[in-house]
């Protein structure tokens, strides 16, 4: 008998859309400080169970893998929640069949509910990735697509880390792709579910008039407005990741309206000049004015000059990995990933015969 999918009580979810870098900490401690919302911290689910599933649990509850699955995702509770709440999920993951849906919905609605929320706000990163899984496990989901200026994201990113070439995402090339990829995948998102599900909102325009874009936002996802969310840096919840020298430490603060445009003191003119290379098109798209027009075209020497220079950057970032290598990749290594073969050497039918092989 497999465990019965986890009653949430009628409760709606919406997720966000959103890169690194670019307002999503933000985003959450806002709506988990509404007294109809609850946001638990960041699990990454969908970064290291759900991305893997195909690969490392094929078998379900029986595949090697589970066993391994099961105390990381027990350990990461415990460190971003609390030993009590981790031990509640040991208990119930021991008699779970393992089902991507059903853990999904359990650790974040069931494991420790807020009193009174009709709304669970989930924050992942590269939520796009994950878009089948979410779609076909909450169809009836709402997304929250936040952006917020590349230059001034690229800028956070390399704020980070206090070295030479310093970027949180190993190179400027690969934060760069970050950014583009997190973009595109809430645009087709926006383009496949329209308005009505999918509401979005700058990162400059939610610190620059909060009330404005927090009304629209409580509309959108069917709550009242409430004053509690512009106090967010008071609530409990929120001083408990808000630690200072983290890279949630701006919780702790109201709301700053002029965060942004920054980068002009911290981004070279060369830095700027590529990002508005790379990613002008959807900047255009999103209402960004480009410093520097035309004169950050793509130019051949500006692509090669970023290409020769990753090399380097991913050196002093400590960063070994080609860029397009994730983390989620080195977590399916380091629990030896089982994947099920999709055409077995000892079943000549599973194989594509004759002509239809070329068919493939």
């Amino acid at each position: 008998m497999t465990d019965p999918m986890p009653d949430t009580g009628g409760t709606k979810f919406a997720f966000l859309i959103c890169s690194e870098r670019s307002g999503s900490n933000l985003m959450s401690a806002i709506l988990g400080s509404h007294s109809q919302v609850s946001a638990p911290p960041p699990f990454h689910l969908g970064r290291d169970f759900i991305q893997n599933h195909h690969t490392m649990l094929g078998l379900g509850a029986a595949a090697p893998a589970w066993e391994k699955i099961k105390r990381h995702l027990v350990t990461t509770v415990a460190r971003v929640h609390s030993e009590e709440v981790a031990a509640n999920l040991a208990t119930w993951l021991d008699t779970s069949d393992a089902d991507p849906c059903k853990v999904y919905r359990y650790v974040h609605a069931r494991l420790d509910p807020k009193p009174g929320a009709e709304l669970i706000f989930i924050k992942e990163n590269n939520l796009h990735k994950t878009m089948p899984f979410i779609l076909s496990c909450f169809p009836d989901a709402k997304f929250i697509f936040q952006v917020r200026d590349p230059r001034d994201y690229l800028a956070s990113a390399k704020a980070l880390k206090n070295v030479w070439l310093s970027n949180k995402f190993g190179s400027n090339r690969n934060a760069l792709t970050v950014w583009r990829e997190d973009q595109i995948g809430g645009l087709q998102t926006l383009a496949l579910l329209g308005p009505e599900r999918v509401k979005f909102q700058r990162y400059e325009d939610l610190v620059s008039d909060p009330r404005r874009v927090l009304v629209s936002l409580c509309e959108f996802l069917g709550i009242t407005f409430e004053d509690s969310m512009l106090s967010f840096h008071e609530n409990q919840d929120t001083a408990k990741f808000a630690r200072k020298g983290t890279a949630r430490e701006n919780l702790a603060r109201p709301l700053m309206s002029s965060n942004f445009g920054k980068y002009r003191k911290t981004l070279s003119r060369g830095q700027i000049k590529m990002t508005e290379a790379y990613l002008g098109d959807l900047m255009a798209r999103f209402g960004y004015a480009l410093d520097f027009g035309v004169a950050a075209k793509r130019s051949a020497l500006r692509m090669m000059r970023q290409q020769l220079l990753e090399p380097i950057e991913r050196l002093m970032n400590g960063e070994k990995r080609p860029f397009y290598s994730t983390v989620q990749t080195s977590f399916a290594v380091k629990v030896e990933a089982d994947a099920p073969a999709l055409v077995s050497g000892d079943n000549p039918q599973a194989k594509p015969q004759g002509d239809a092989a070329h068919d493939v």
